[in-house]
């Protein structure tokens, strides 16, 4: 399948969308996966390793329909807590999965990412799938593999969904989210286990194990580190705090 360019693929889903969609309340989640399933359709991005892929390969992966089952996105953001009040900044947010979710929950959501075509495509399809009175609770944010470009204490919450295990110097990093996070704010990390899942990508030769996670989390400095490696099938979560 020839693959669309970034402006002309958002641009098709936003023209799609307006032309199947007339509801002003927007269109249901259900919905915006139909619809996506079916503009990607003949894209197989499972034997592609994320950071070789094109664009419309690793949203074909973002938006699969069965992310829903493995990844239980409503028990992610359960596991956050009350967000009324609450800004959370999603790095490596790629076609914005989660923070198109957060958006109903937070106060306000800081998409991050550095990929320019993503940020691009979260500022399109905010504009279809999020009711107007949300849109402006939903920022996005161009960043670099080395810096998220959080101001300080900015974020209550930072989760990093599928992304830590591609972050270059780690502990650097991690000081740096440190610095967005607000005192006493909560860091989120999730990524796959280090064991034999049914999944493809990310390979395990680059996966990192839990343990691994933890200790650099606790060099960096954060406090109460917290583990769930049971929740998620193919994922663990770890939690810990800015002093």
């Amino acid at each position: 399948m020839k693959m669309l360019p970034t402006s002309l693929l958002a641009l098709v889903l936003l023209l799609g969308w307006t032309s199947c969609f007339n509801s002003s309340k927007g269109p249901t989640e259900q919905e915006l996966n139909d619809y996506i399933d079916s503009t990607l359709v003949g894209i197989d991005s499972s034997d592609v390793p994320l950071e070789e892929s094109s664009f419309e390969e690793r949203l074909a992966n973002y938006e699969s329909k069965d992310r829903v089952f493995w990844q239980k996105p409503d028990l992610v953001i359960d596991r956050l807590g009350d967000l009324s009040e609450k800004t959370v900044a999603d790095i490596g947010a790629g076609s914005g999965y989660f923070a198109r979710r957060l958006a109903h929950k937070a106060k306000r959501v800081i998409a991050v990412d550095i990929d320019e075509q993503f940020v691009e495509f979260m500022d399109s399809i905010k504009l279809v799938e999020l009711p107007k009175e949300l849109q402006g609770r939903f920022e996005t944010r161009l960043a670099t593999p080395e810096d998220a470009k959080l101001r300080n204490g900015e974020a209550n919450i930072v989760l990093l969904v599928n992304t830590y295990i591609y972050v270059p110097n780690r502990i650097d990093y991690l000081l740096r989210l440190k610095e967005g996070l607000a005192s006493g704010g909560t860091l989120v990390i999730i990524d796959f286990k280090k064991k034999r899942i049914p999944m493809n990508n990310p390979p395990a030769d680059i996966r990192l194990p839990l343990y691994q996670v933890e200790a650099e989390l606790e060099q960096a400095g954060y406090h109460r580190i917290i583990s769930d490696d049971t929740s998620l099938d193919y994922q663990y979560i770890v939690m810990a705090t800015r002093p």
